[in-house]
């Protein structure tokens, strides 16, 4: 029987508590105490335990004198407490809810939740005092602003955008690999097999779609998947990539200038990683790493949200037309030189990833872009076409350095 369960059938609670279990109502409590001070998060976990303590003491010897909890009791509620309180405020009993994946407060202080993919709105409204507060915590410079925060993504969204919106996003730790996939039924064993050699031959992939969890997913998936002896270094800026592996570093740059991203891509690519992982989705960011990237040799994993293959491809294109004087030709070949194979990931009502087109990207001795779709995912079922897929040299690609020095120069000037 739970602490609050117990004290329901013992004693006479004051009628809020009979409306609701008594630990909610301390959680309630404790809650409007913290907001009414100022530096609570400047405190560490320690001060904020003993606080927690003697405001349990206070409550029980001024409101509920006939309740007598064990030390161990009182340590459990401070316990519970601080694992769900993240600072904001009456929003952190929804973001206690492991159904829920997200909040939105919007300008009027409606606070909606998503669940199951569909936002829905809550019975809770925000005063402009309680986003305000919320909001300062993060002290925002932009009028879009993005902040990771442990397991959450927040977004801020203030004027003349708009008036004070405020997006939570939980982050999820993705713990599937490739097999876990095959065991689901979201792939084939063959196609695992295929796309384990391309890991296993560092080959470079582009991975596309247009929802960006599931990208975020799939590329944690491939993370999962690469070699526990080989380094990973992942460089995002709009789809956190959490992972439980110490072979694989993340670097979030949504906050850098420009002149700070290329910074920090030049310090990466001295890391020498074994795989590149990389989610940009800021224009002018994912351009100059894209322009960049032909001197990079192979490990590259490229998250571009697009529709399709053919959208991905035009993008790609469409980069190198205006940023030099090239024919369209001359930039798909570019792309060519680049990547050696694209994946485009769906959704569908029977699997929670589904490749619904796999090409490998050549080019022709006319120098034309070469696209050749060896798995199909068609009416319910996958088309392969993977005879030659054995043919990847294991050891080729490991043996290459994974950025040339000219890239490292490039990346200097």
């Amino acid at each position: 029987m739970g602490i609050s369960d117990r004290l329901k059938n013992t004693y006479n609670l004051p009628s809020i508590v009979e409306e609701m279990p008594f630990n909610d109502f301390i959680t309630e409590a404790l809650t409007k105490k913290i907001s009414s001070i100022p530096v609570w998060y400047d405190y560490d976990y320690s001060k904020q335990f003993e606080l927690i303590l003697n405001f349990l003491d206070n409550k029980l010897n001024t409101e509920f004198e006939d309740l007598h909890l064990s030390e161990i009791e009182k340590k459990e509620i401070a316990e519970d407490f601080l694992k769900n309180n993240r600072g904001f405020g009456i929003l952190d009993k929804l973001l206690s809810d492991d159904d829920i994946d997200a909040l939105l407060v919007n300008s009027y202080g409606a606070v909606l939740i998503l669940k199951n993919g569909i936002y829905v709105k809550s019975d809770i409204v925000l005063s402009s005092a309680q986003s305000g507060e919320i909001i300062s915590r993060f002290n925002p410079e932009k009028p879009i602003s993005v902040i990771c925060q442990d397991d959450l993504q927040i977004t801020i969204i203030l004027p003349p955008v708009s008036n004070n919106t405020i997006i939570i996003k939980k982050i999820k730790t993705v713990t599937e690999n490739l097999s876990d996939l095959t065991l689901q039924g979201d792939i084939t064993s063959e196609i695992e097999g295929y796309l384990r050699n391309l890991l296993i031959s560092r080959k470079n992939i582009l991975i596309t779609g247009e929802d960006a969890d599931l990208l975020s997913d799939f590329a944690q998936v491939m993370i999962n998947s690469v070699d526990y002896s080989l380094r990973v270094v992942v460089v995002e800026d709009n789809m956190p990539i959490r992972t439980t592996f110490d072979n694989v570093s993340v670097f979030s740059v949504s906050s850098l200038e420009q002149r700070e991203f290329v910074s920090l891509l030049n310090t990466v690519v001295s890391l020498r990683p074994d795989n590149l992982v990389t989610s940009l989705y800021d224009s002018q960011k994912f351009s100059f790493y894209y322009l960049n990237s032909d001197e990079l040799a192979s490990g590259l994993i490229t998250i571009v949200p697009a529709k399709g293959i053919n959208e991905v491809i035009s993008k790609l294109t469409e980069i190198s037309l205006k940023a030099s004087k090239c024919t369209e030709k001359q930039a798909k070949m570019k792309l060519s030189s680049i990547y050696d194979n694209i994946i485009h990931v769906i959704r569908s009502n029977d699997k929670n990833y589904c490749l619904s087109s796999v090409m490998e990207v050549s080019s022709k001795k006319t120098s034309a872009l070469v696209t050749d779709e060896v798995i199909k995912y068609l009416d319910g079922v996958y088309v392969q076409d993977l005879e030659d897929s054995a043919a990847f040299d294991d050891g080729e690609a490991s043996e290459n350095k994974l950025y040339s020095d000219t890239f490292l120069s490039r990346l200097k000037k």
